[in-house]
C-alpha cells in the first residue's frame, strides 16, 4: 500500500463485534420487562372491570378483557417498548455497533417468544393472528430503535456529536 492511502474497506460479517453476553441480557430483559408489564398490564384493566362487576370479576369477563381491542393495542404497545428498553440495555452494555446489536437482541427475543408460543399449552386463551404478525413484524424495528437510542445516549455521554 502506498503511503498517504486509506486502508482498503473490508466488508463486515453479520456477525462480527457482536457480543453474545449483551445479547443474551438484552434478551433476558425484555422476557423479564415484558412479563411484569403485561402483569401490570391485565391489572390495570381487570381493576377498572372489577369496579363495574362489584368487585369480583368472572372468568368469561376476563377472557372478554383479555380479546377487547383496547387492550390488544396496549399490550402490543407495551411489548414493543419492552423490546425498544431491552435492546437499548443490551445495547448499552455492548458499548459498540449499538444498532446491530439491539436488532440482535429484537431477534433473540422474537426467537424467544416464538419456543414459548410452542410449549404453551393449546388450551390457554390466544391473542388474535393480527396482534402477533403485527408484533413480530414490528420487533425488528424496535430493537432498532432502541439500539440507535443507545448510540445516540453513549454520544451525548462522550461529548461526540450525535447523528
Amino acid at each position: 500500500m502506498e503511503p498517504g492511502r486509506p486502508s482498503p474497506i473490508e466488508p463486515t460479517g453479520v456477525f462480527d463485534g457482536l457480543r453474545p453476553g449483551a445479547i443474551l441480557i438484552g434478551i433476558v430483559v425484555d422476557n423479564l420487562a415484558t412479563f411484569v408489564a403485561s402483569a401490570m398490564l391485565v391489572s390495570f384493566f381487570a381493576a377498572g372491570m372489577a369496579k363495574e362487576h362489584g368487585g369480583d370479576l368472572p372468568e368469561e369477563a376476563l377472557e372478554s378483557l383479555l380479546a377487547s381491542p383496547e387492550f390488544l393495542l396496549a399490550s402490543l404497545a407495551v411489548g414493543l417498548l419492552c423490546t425498544v428498553f431491552a435492546a437499548y440495555v443490551g445495547a448499552r452494555r455492548a458499548a459498540c455497533f449499538f444498532i446491530r446489536h439491539g436488532a440482535w437482541i429484537a431477534v433473540g427475543s422474537a426467537f424467544s417468544a416464538l419456543v414459548l408460543f410452542a410449549i404453551a399449552d393449546p388450551q390457554d386463551p390466544r391473542p388474535p393472528l393480527w396482534v402477533d404478525l403485527v408484533g413480530f413484524t414490528l420487533m425488528i424495528p424496535a430493537g432498532l430503535l432502541g439500539g440507535l437510542l443507545a448510540d445516540y445516549h453513549s454520544r451525548l455521554l462522550s461529548g461526540r456529536e450525535p447523528r
